[in-house]
Parts: C-alpha cells; structure tokens; sequence
C-alpha cells in the first residue's frame, strides 16, 4: 500500500531536515513509539498501533538507506514483527523537505506492507478520513424510535452448545 502525505511545516527547510534525520527526537513526538537502542547503523525499538477493535504492538528496526542533506532527502526502511506472533510489517519511507511560502513542505512516500491478523480489521487503516467525513463530536441525530430487531443468536441451539461455547473460548485465546 502506497501512503504519500504532504504537511507544510512553519520552520525553515533546513532546520526541518535536521529534526526529522534526529530519531531520537522524532520518536518522541510519535504516540505509542519507543527507542530500544542502536545497533550500528540501525535503530531498534517498538510501536503499539490500533486498528479497529483490535491493538498490536510490533518490535522491529528502523534503518537510514540514503541521507541527503544537499537535496533534504531521507530514504528509511522499517521492519517489524508482532510481539504476540501474529504477523510482521515492512515499510520503506522517502521523505523530503522543500522551501513553501510558508516555511516548508514535508512530503512523506510510504510503501508499506502489513501482514497478519490485523490486515483483517478496517478497510484501509493508515489512510486519513475525508474532509468533513470524521467527526469526534457526538450523534446529533436523534435517536430512532423505531424497535430494534431481535438479536440473532450467537450460538447454535440444541445439544452443541456447550462444545460451541468452549470452541469460542480458545478462539478468544488465540
């Protein structure tokens, strides 16, 4: 899957540049992500995402392919598995700095490939919402008066049940 995001930023290109090639600094502006340490050229350290109902916290490298100060590019790949087992990630990431009227442009091209249980939930998890299609504010509808349908029944009738009701309980755990 392909993410390309663009943000102007209020700062000039270069110091800009030199804030996104500083992991240490970046980490901390990236909720749910740490920095494990540093093994030569690569950074590992971990990230808790939510997709959903369901969470997944990946641990994994973080490594600078190209880094041009001259042309403000970064070139970075990722690589990370699921703690619990459940699948990995990769991504590689190019970004760039250019000179906006308004300080700078931030252009950011994602590759990324998920695997695993989590690529189940949500359509498209890392894509942003519409304009004006997401809202945290709450329902100002009223609600419907209208009855509700019954609920259909979460297990089979009959003698089954309770092999029905163990097998859900081990799913749970998987």
């Amino acid at each position: 899957m392909i993410l390309d995001n663009e943000i102007t930023v209020p700062a000039p290109p270069d110091e800009v540049f030199a804030l996104i090639s500083d992991v240490e600094r970046v980490v901390t502006c990236l909720p749910g992500a740490a920095l494990d340490g540093r093994d030569g050229d690569a950074y590992q350290g971990g990230v808790t995402v939510k997709v959903g109902p369901v969470t997944a916290a990946y641990t994994g490298t973080v490594r600078f392919l190209e880094v041009d100060a001259g042309r403000r590019l970064l070139r970075l790949q990722g690589r990370g598995a699921d703690t619990h087992g459940g699948g990995d990630a990769e991504a590689e990431v190019i970004l760039t700095v250019a000179e906006a009227p308004a300080g700078s442009l931030l252009r950011v091209r994602t590759d990324l490939l998920i695997r695993g249980k989590i690529v189940q939930f949500g359509r498209e998890p890392s894509r942003p919402c519409p304009a004006g299609s997401c809202s945290s504010s709450p329902r100002t509808s009223p609600p419907s008066s209208a009855p509700r349908p019954p609920r259909p029944r979460r297990f089979p009738p009959g003698p089954r049940r309770g092999s029905w009701t163990v097998w859900r309980c081990c799913c749970r755990r998987a």
